[in-house]
């Protein structure tokens, strides 16, 4: 008999895969970050039309890993399971972003909203991704 996760469990999951994506992005792993993601799934960033699907999502990151580097750091500030296959994790990040074509390092600050949904296999994956720039 396969007994399913317990909530705390789920909740552990759900945070994880969040956790994933923010390491992932940290690194410039365009194929990490992209595996986070469900087939279809959306990217809404600041000052750019969403992204849709994985194809999408790729030629954005490659643009913004190409142009800009990150060195960040991550808090989750929310993890809620809203049903048996949807959640949402709320994070905040804070650092330094280089422009790589000048050298210029300057303070960033985002904070995120992820809404995750859970796969055929279990694994919860990011379908819609909200960031946005906190002003200084």
């Amino acid at each position: 008999m396969i007994m399913s996760k317990t909530f705390n469990e789920e909740l552990a999951a759900i945070e994880a895969a969040a956790v994933a994506y923010l390491t992932a992005f940290n690194r410039a792993d365009i194929a990490a970050v992209i595996a986070t993601y469900t087939d279809d799934g959306v990217l809404m960033g600041p000052g750019r039309p969403a992204a849709v699907g994985k194809n999408e999502l790729a030629v954005v990151y490659h643009s913004v890993f190409e142009t800009v580097g990150f060195d960040m750091t991550y808090e989750i500030k929310e993890v809620e399971q809203i049903s048996a296959d949807w959640a949402f994790v709320r994070s905040a990040t804070e650092g330094t972003e280089t422009d790589k074509a000048t050298g210029v390092v300057t303070p960033a600050a985002y904070q995120e909203l992820f809404l995750l949904t859970k796969s055929a296999t279990g694994s919860w994956q990011t379908a819609r991704y909200c960031t946005s720039r906190i002003s200084p």
